[in-house]
């Protein structure tokens, strides 16, 4: 049985991995497990322990926080990601990517108004 907080934080190294273009077998062999231990993780479907998460951690580059939901700038606030299923879209990954790779905070605030606007057009 699947919890929670295991699919948060293996959504958080997927996203994390994938906006460093990593593979899954490329972030394995940096932490010593195969990729499909990696999936596992990713999915929530095997939790990953204390020292596991802090060697992920260290091969992503992010703090431990991160992974409990503090937001990928290190802005302490936490993120709503469990509502948020960025694979039932094609598209959704690849923007959330994007997206997590804007680093000013007002092109970040801009790129969301000009969806908002672009979606409320489409409706």
């Amino acid at each position: 049985m699947q919890n929670s907080v295991d699919v948060l934080v293996g959504k958080r190294v997927r996203m994390r991995r994938l906006e460093l273009s990593l593979s899954q077998t490329e972030l394995a062999e940096k932490i010593g497990v195969t990729f499909q231990q990696v999936q596992k993780y990713e999915r929530g479907t095997n939790r990953i322990s204390c020292s596991r998460l802090t060697q992920i951690a260290s091969a992503l580059d992010v703090k431990l926080a991160y992974f409990f939901g503090e937001d990928a700038w290190g802005n302490g606030r936490p993120e709503m990601l469990d509502g948020f299923d960025v694979e039932r879209i094609p598209e959704g990954q690849r923007l959330l990517s994007a997206f997590m790779s804007i680093k000013s905070q007002s092109t970040r605030s801009r790129a969301i108004k000009l969806l908002e606007s672009i979606a409320n057009t489409s409706r």
